[in-house]
């Protein structure tokens, strides 16, 4: 897609993906913030956030960093951002509109950072350049669902397209900055959450996908798990990894 199309795409979703990062319960911007902070690539910095979105990590940034830049394709996306910003009394965030691949090839900042921005490995050459002493990708790489896991091996489901199941992506960034001279660094971040699920959520998803003889296999599942409850508890684990080199050390 060219850069308008994925920019109108971004502006429309913007309210929905926002509501959905607020209401979120997994502790990752306070745990990559702690790690980074602990690594003391945080303190007294000015951060490149590239696809930053909506602020979810460059707000916690700059309650330690000196100054953070928002990137971002979307500028819906940076209204949020800029409304989240006031709201918390923040003056040290700027804000850019624009794709990350226009941005030039040359140091931006002290650091560079996105999480979930879709580099392929060859991108990374330019990534790092973006920065003078340390860049950064966080991505979330494992999402299971015990409830979903099941129902895709009793009815023979085609595996969900999930971006945050991609650790394959993960290991050929690990590869890619070795080859490019640097020593990366890795940390895993992993939750376990459970969820309510009602009968009528799980229809609500799957009816539409079914066949008949999915749909009569699916019904006799139901009656047996929700024989006795009005909900069944799903077990969900999410797994995050985090990726720095230091460009002093190349």
């Amino acid at each position: 897609m060219d850069n308008q199309t994925v920019a109108d795409f971004w502006d429309d979703f913007a309210p929905d993906y926002v509501a959905a990062q607020r209401e979120s319960r997994l502790p990752i911007t306070t745990d990559l913030t702690a790690y980074l902070t602990q690594q003391n690539i945080l303190p007294h910095a000015r951060i490149l956030d590239v696809g930053g979105g909506a602020g979810r990590f460059a707000l916690p940034f700059a309650q330690v960093a000196r100054q953070v830049t928002i990137s971002d394709i979307s500028q819906q996306m940076l209204n949020f951002a800029q409304q989240a910003a006031q709201a918390a009394g923040l003056t040290n965030i700027e804000f850019q509109q624009i794709a990350w691949s226009q941005l030039a090839a040359r140091p931006q900042a002290d650091v560079v950072f996105a999480s979930m921005l879709p580099l392929a490995p060859k991108d990374l050459a330019k990534f790092s350049q973006f920065a003078r002493q340390v860049a950064v990708l966080n991505r979330a790489v494992t999402h299971t669902d015990s409830i979903s896991t099941e129902l895709q091996q009793l009815l023979d489901l085609p595996p969900v397209d999930d971006p945050t199941n991609d650790a394959a992506i993960f290991q050929k960034y690990v590869q890619t900055v070795r080859q490019l001279g640097y020593q990366p660094l890795q940390q895993t971040f992993t939750y376990h959450l459970t969820e309510q699920v009602t009968q009528e959520m799980l229809v609500a998803e799957l009816d539409d996908e079914l066949t008949l003889d999915q749909k009569k296999v699916f019904a006799a599942w139901c009656v047996k798990k929700f024989a006795d409850n009005r909900e069944i508890t799903a077990q969900q684990t999410y797994v995050f990894k985090t990726l720095l080199w230091r460009l002093e050390l190349q």
